[in-house]
């Protein structure tokens, strides 16, 4: 029974262990509809570019981030994307960024 009790102890310590954080490598994307993410391949418009205020074009960061269930308020007939630009392939909020 005691032992038991340990390994209860062992799991409940393994599986209540702080999450880690997970990055990605990126590159800044900076154009007149906005800031973007360039993540393996894909664009993403970042909903909140206050974070990459500080960051120019083409620089390269790692990020952590989620995918934004809505498109940041861009309304979809009214996104006019800048000339030789398309839609984003989706859109993301930055929960932490750093310059590499």
């Amino acid at each position: 029974m005691k032992n038991i009790m340990h390994l209860l102890i062992v799991i409940l310590l393994i599986f209540s262990s702080c999450k880690k954080d997970s990055y990605t490598y990126a590159t800044v994307i900076k154009v007149c509809s906005g800031t973007y993410l360039s993540v393996l391949d894909k664009n993403y418009a970042v909903c909140n570019s206050e974070k990459t205020a500080n960051l120019i074009q083409n620089d390269k960061v790692l990020v952590n981030f989620h995918l934004a269930k809505e498109n940041c308020g861009f309304t979809p007939g009214f996104y006019i994307p800048c000339p030789n630009t398309s839609l984003p392939d989706g859109w993301i909020n930055i929960i932490d960024i750093k310059k590499l």
